[in-house]
């Protein structure tokens, strides 16, 4: 059976194009749906699909920022770069454009940047190419990128500075003006390329201050701040002086005085404040006629413009050039006007520039007589108004104007005003601590005068300033102490810094380890430390911090000056902590000595408080009598007696004296000496000598003076020793006597105090104490000094005439330079005197010891001896 025919696939077809073929390609539209394929489509040779596809790309860019970022991701800067410099000239203009769209990101400058012949090839665009379009994109390319210091330096490594001032003057497009003065600016910015700018010859100032009045506003808004740039170059003095010779000021003020520039005024008036910064551009300013028409302007200016014209006067009053031009044109009268208008906004420049006219003295004068203080106190005392700035310049005029004007002084301390000042620190939590800092400069400069000084001379100013002390601003401390060592000049302010317990406020910042403020602690001592002080001070354990830190002594030039003063006004302090007291050195009402030495030295009401058993005495000079059997001034049994209204005043104080039994002995002593020697300030040796009989009598009267001296030491000595000398026959003084005689006598009192007239029985140590209490009351130069806790000695000053000089030679000694020349022998051989560094003399000294001192002494170099002592 026969198979059926196969049916074929597809039916014949008839191939008509078989005899005409076409191998060209058509042309079709495609339509890209991202921005991912329009970046792709850049690869394209083809310039109608570069052209539509920038263009494209350029209106994305510009909808929102948002697509710029899309496309910075997308690495869009590299496939444009390109075609920046393409042929065809509509490809190129959208290519720079969509470059500097992209520019325009933070981080779209650093990928051109990437290669420098980027910018380079974009910079000659401005030298080579007239299209205005392509002029346009490649300026604000350019403004873009020197955004970053590494496009300034690409910049001007291409040279094109001139072409760059040369579109900037020359160009019709105000884009492209405006883009090169945005680049010049950012130029400005960079402190190494800016000299570049200033030194380049096609820079010229008419033609930048020419785009100040341009018709654009951004043009204006460029061209200003472009030349604050250049005037706040006040090193470079070419720039300094060839816009003083041009008409930049006048311009200035000109486009101040048109209402039509009035969007540009705040700019403008900061170019001016700027401008005014140096003495020569101050000057300027005035001889141009300026500040007449900046108080004409202040005047009719609306109200948003008044502080902005009046910080430029403020700025001129903080030159000497500004403020005598000021004062000239009465400009400080203006300050003073604001200061009680309403406008708040003003009062900050206008309490500045009072405060910087006080220094000019007709300026300062001429402002006191108006109501200025009032204002500035009701505007410190307003507290609505905000502290910075307007209060905090409000107190430094205050500060500036007490300083300098009396009149000014008197009014601040009356009862209101003084109130509004005091309650800057008396509220201080509610005030800024540079307000409390002025407050306190304002004190300072009151002292200036007694008036003023008198005023702060009471118990609360007292109380506030110790207040003060105890804050933790070390800055405030420190003005703080100025104030008080300033009012340490009267008597009745040290008296009342005991009173509040300055001492406990002194002692507890002394240990704050600052040196600026240990310094002005101790100057502070310096000036106010007193006998009543003093005590406090040991009390508190001040002394004992002061003499352990060794380290502050020397790093702290007022520590050790401080610590003397302290001694000064507490010998029994110095004597035990030192070891020694000099022949300038009084022994006051109150000297105690201790037979022991303790560590630390107690006062001598914690020694009256002690509760027994008493072990150790203390020896106390007590020369006053009770008060109920107190003769007159007169009577030389009283040879120290305070005034009633200083015991009145220290009533509230701590007693120097614990109350203890009275001491006729030790009166009784001084009596009988002062009956044989006579009244020490009628001694022979303080009489003056005639000049006329000077040279006659000067050897003569030397050897008169040192003969009574050295009789008198040597029948002191003998008068101590014989009554030291014991109470029995055997006149026994050895050392277990004189601790029994010490023990029976704490025994009867039922105190650790002893009166130095009731020892009768006495070693070395009682003895020398004995011996410098006489001494010093009549008129004889003793030093006391002590080696170990029992022993002592005493050594006199005599002047004597060295008989190998030249008796021809006329010299005069001041009496600083009196120094001990013989030591006292109040033991072995009583009242013999002994030359200094003798052998007899290191006997008597005894063995030099460790003793503890404030400072290091050169106690004599002896060896050990036993001296018994002779009976008296």
């Amino acid at each position: 059976m026969a198979k059926p025919p196969i049916k074929p696939l597809q039916k014949e077809r008839e191939n008509r194009s078989a005899d005409k073929k076409d191998l060209s390609f058509h042309a079709y539209n495609v339509t890209p749906e991202s921005a991912y394929t329009s970046i792709l489509l850049l690869a394209s040779k083809e310039p109608e699909i570069l052209c539509q596809t920038l263009r494209a790309i350029t209106k994305f860019s510009a909808q929102d920022m948002v697509n710029r970022v899309t496309l910075f991701n997308l690495q869009a800067i590299s496939f444009i770069l390109p075609h920046v410099d393409h042929p065809e000239l509509n490809i190129r203009r959208f290519a720079l454009k969509a470059l500097a769209q992209l520019c325009q990101l933070p981080r779209g400058p650093e990928q051109v940047l990437a290669d420098p012949q980027n910018l380079r090839k974009i910079a000659y665009m401005l030298v080579k190419v007239e299209d205005v379009f392509v002029l346009e994109f490649a300026s604000l390319v350019l403004s873009e990128l020197t955004r970053e210091p590494l496009g300034c330096e690409q910049l001007v490594s291409a040279n094109i500075l001139n072409s760059l001032c040369t579109r900037m003057k020359n160009s019709l497009d105000p884009d492209v003006q405006k883009n090169c003065l945005q680049t010049l600016s950012n130029l400005l910015d960079d402190p190494v390329c800016a000299s570049e700018v200033t030194k380049n010859q096609q820079f010229s100032w008419p033609s930048l201050l020419a785009l100040m009045q341009s018709q654009y506003l951004a043009i204006q808004h460029a061209a200003l701040k472009t030349v604050d740039q250049l005037i706040c170059r006040y090193k470079d003095q070419n720039v300094q002086k060839t816009f003083r010779a041009s008409t930049g000021v006048l311009d200035l003020c000109d486009i101040l005085e048109s209402y039509e520039f009035r969007d540009v005024h705040t700019l403008v008036l900061g170019v001016l404040r700027d401008y005014v910064e140096t003495e020569e551009n101050a000057a300027h300013l005035y001889q141009s006629g300026c500040i007449l028409r900046l108080l004409a302007y202040l005047e009719m200016a609306l109200p948003a413009m008044k502080p902005h014209c009046l910080a430029v006067l403020t700025k001129m009053s903080f030159t000497s050039n500004g403020r005598d031009a000021l004062f000239e044109t009465g400009t400080d009268l203006v300050f003073c006007h604001q200061l009680l208008s309403s406008h708040v906004d003003l009062l900050a420049d206008a309490a500045m520039g009072v405060a910087n006219m006080t220094k000019l003295l007709p300026s300062a004068v001429r402002m006191s007589d108006t109501n200025i203080i009032e204002a500035l106190c009701g505007i410190l005392g307003d507290d609505a108004a905000v502290w910075f700035y307007i209060r905090m310049n409000a107190l430094r005029a205050l500060a500036e104007l007490c300083r300098i004007i009396p009149k000014a002084a008197f009014s601040v301390i009356e009862p209101k005003t003084f109130a509004s000042l005091r309650n800057i620190n008396k509220k201080f939590k509610d005030n800024p601590i540079e307000a409390q800092r002025l407050a306190v400069q304002c004190y300072i400069n009151l002292q200036n005068y007694h008036v003023s000084t008198r005023a702060m001379l009471n118990a609360d100013f007292m109380q506030e300033l110790i207040n003060i002390l105890q804050r933790i601003d070390i800055s405030l401390k420190i003005m703080t102490c100025t104030v008080l060592s300033g009012l340490m000049k009267e008597e009745i302010a040290k008296d009342l810094f005991t009173m509040r317990q300055g001492e406990e406020a002194v002692s507890n910042n002394l240990k704050i380890e600052h040196i600026g403020l240990r310094t002005a602690l101790c100057m502070l001592i310096l000036a106010s430390v007193t006998e009543d002080g003093a005590d406090v001070y040991l009390d508190l354990g001040t002394i004992h911090y002061m003499v352990e830190n060794t380290q502050a002594r020397y790093v702290v030039s007022a520590w050790e000056p401080a610590l003397e003063a302290i001694f000064r006004n507490h010998p029994s302090a110095k004597f035990a902590y030192t070891g020694r007291l000099d022949i300038n050195d009084f022994t006051q009402e109150g000297f105690y000595v201790l037979t022991r030495l303790e560590q630390p030295f107690p006062s001598a009401a914690e020694l009256a408080r002690a509760p027994p058993p008493h072990c150790e005495p203390a020896l106390l000079c007590a020369l006053q009598p009770p008060r109920a059997d107190t003769a007159s001034g007169l009577d030389i049994r009283t040879p120290y007696r305070q005034s009633e209204s200083r015991m009145a005043m220290r009533s509230t104080s701590r007693l120097r004296v614990p109350l203890m039994p009275d001491d006729p002995h030790l009166r009784g002593y001084l009596l009988r000496l002062k009956v044989w020697f006579g009244d020490p300030a009628k001694s022979l040796h303080y009489i003056e000598i005639e000049d006329a009989h000077y040279e006659v009598r000067y050897r003569d009267k030397c050897e008169e003076v040192s003969t009574s001296l050295k009789q008198r030491a040597q029948l002191l000595g003998e008068f101590v020793a014989d009554q030291m000398s014991g109470l029995t026959q055997e006149r026994d003084c050895s050392l277990p006597s004189v601790a029994l005689h010490l023990a029976d006598l704490m025994a009867d009192f039922n105190s650790r105090v002893i009166g130095l007239g009731w020892v009768r029985c006495g070693g070395a140590l009682e003895r020398a104490v004995l011996y410098k209490v006489l001494a010093d009351r009549l008129g004889l130069p003793c030093a006391l000094f002590r080696g170990s806790s029992g022993h002592a000695w005493c050594e006199v000053a005599i002047p004597e005439v060295d008989p190998n000089e030249q008796q021809d030679v006329d010299e005069r000694y001041p009496a600083g330079l009196l120094r001990a020349n013989y030591v006292v022998d109040l033991m072995a051989q009583p009242g013999h005197l002994l030359p200094r560094g003798g052998a007899a003399a290191r006997r008597v000294c005894g063995v030099p010891c460790a003793l503890y001192t404030a400072r290091s002494t050169e106690p004599c170099d002896c060896k050990p001896t036993n001296v018994k002592p002779k009976v008296a």
